[in-house]
C-alpha cells in the first residue's frame, strides 16, 4: 500500500513540477519586452495595454475589436483600406494578448467592458464611433453598445461569437471548466490547440491574404496562455441572444458577416442573429472561413468603408 502513495505523490510531484516549470520557462512582459511594439500604451486600472491609433486626425474614429487568441494585427489589411478612405482607426490588444499586461483574475464580460471604457477615456474619446467586433469581440462590441448605446453610431459584426459556436458543449470544454485538472490540462496542451488551428495553416493562401504578424510571438511570454484559459471560463461565447436582442433595442445600425465555411462559428448563426437584430444587415461570404476578414479584404474591406462612411443605413 505504501508504495502506491508513493508513486501517486512522485507523478503529483511530476505534475506539478511541470506545470510550474512551463511558466518559468517563460519571458516576463516587461517595459524591454514592449520596446519592439508598434503604437502606444496605456496605464490602465488592470494594467498596460497596447493600442494603435491609425489615419488622419481628423476623420470618423472607428474602434476595432479583435478575438480570443490572436491580438489586433489581425485587423492590418482591413485598417490599411479604412485610413486610405479617411477613417481613424483605433485597434487594441486584448488583456493577456499581444503587447498588454496578463493581469489575474476573471477575463468576463465586465472585465473586458471596462477595459474599452477607460481606454476610449483615456485618448479622450467623447464622440459618437463606429464599433467593430471579431469572433469572442462580437459579443464583447454587442455588450458595450448595448450598454453605452450614445458612444457608438455604427456596429460591424465579423463571425461574431456569441450564439452556435463549434465545440461549446464538448467534453474538451468542459474539462479545462474544471478547477486545478482544467488548469493543468490547459497549461500542457492549450498551445498545441491553438497552434492546431486550421485558421493558421496559411500555405494554400496567396501572401496578401496571410496574418500580418507572428501569432506565436505572444506565447513566449508569461500569462498568455491564464488569460485564455480564464476568458473561456469566464467570457461566455455563447448563449448570448439577450445581448443581441438589447442591441436590436437600441436602433443602432448593424453589419454582421459570416463564412459559410467556418468551423469556428457556425452559419447557423447568421439566421439566429437576423431574428434577434431583425434590421441588421447580414451577409454570408460562401467561401468565408474563420480568418475571413483578412483572407477576404478585397471584399470586406469596401463594405467596411460604405457601411462607416455612408450617410445611413448601409
Amino acid at each position: 500500500m505504501k508504495w502506491i502513495l508513493r508513486l501517486i505523490g512522485l507523478i503529483l510531484f511530476l505534475a506539478i513540477s511541470t506545470y510550474l516549470g512551463a511558466d518559468l520557462m517563460l519571458k516576463p512582459l516587461n517595459d524591454d519586452a514592449r520596446a519592439k511594439a508598434p503604437g502606444a500604451f496605456a496605464e490602465l486600472s488592470d494594467g498596460k495595454i497596447h493600442y494603435r491609433m491609425e489615419g488622419p486626425e481628423d476623420g470618423p474614429l472607428v474602434v476595432l475589436v479583435h478575438g480570443f487568441s490572436t491580438p489586433n494585427f489581425i485587423y492590418e489589411q482591413n485598417v490599411e483600406a479604412m485610413n486610405a478612405a479617411g477613417l481613424r482607426t483605433l485597434r487594441f490588444d486584448h488583456f493577456g494578448r499581444g503587447w498588454s499586461d496578463r493581469p489575474s483574475g476573471k477575463y468576463n464580460v465586465d472585465f473586458y467592458d471596462r477595459s474599452l471604457i477607460e481606454l476610449l477615456d483615456h485618448l479622450d474619446v467623447d464622440e459618437p464611433f463606429g464599433l467593430v467586433g471579431l469572433s469572442m469581440g462580437g459579443p464583447i462590441v454587442a455588450e458595450f453598445t448595448a450598454r453605452h448605446p450614445e458612444r457608438v453610431n455604427k456596429l460591424v459584426l465579423f463571425v461574431p461569437a456569441g450564439l452556435d459556436l463549434a465545440g461549446a458543449d464538448s467534453g474538451a470544454a468542459r474539462l479545462v471548466q474544471m478547477p486545478i485538472i482544467g488548469d493543468f490540462v490547459w497549461r500542457m496542451i492549450g498551445k498545441g490547440v491553438l497552434l492546431g488551428d486550421p485558421q493558421y495553416d496559411e500555405t494554400a493562401r496567396a501572401p496578401e491574404d496571410r496574418l500580418r504578424g507572428d501569432v506565436t510571438e505572444q506565447f513566449q511570454y508569461r500569462g498568455y496562455l491564464q488569460a485564455l484559459l480564464s476568458s473561456l471560463r469566464h467570457m461566455p461565447m455563447a448563449g448570448r441572444e439577450e445581448t443581441f436582442e438589447r442591441v436590436a433595442a437600441t436602433g443602432i445600425p448593424v453589419l454582421a458577416i459570416y463564412g459559410a465555411k467556418d468551423e469556428t462559428v457556425l452559419i447557423s448563426s447568421a439566421a439566429r442573429l437576423q431574428t434577434l437584430i431583425p434590421d441588421a444587415d447580414v451577409r454570408v461570404l460562401e467561401e468565408g472561413e474563420h480568418g475571413l476578414n483578412y483572407q477576404h479584404h478585397t471584399t470586406v474591406n469596401p463594405w467596411l468603408v460604405e457601411f462607416f462612411l455612408g450617410s445611413g443605413d448601409s
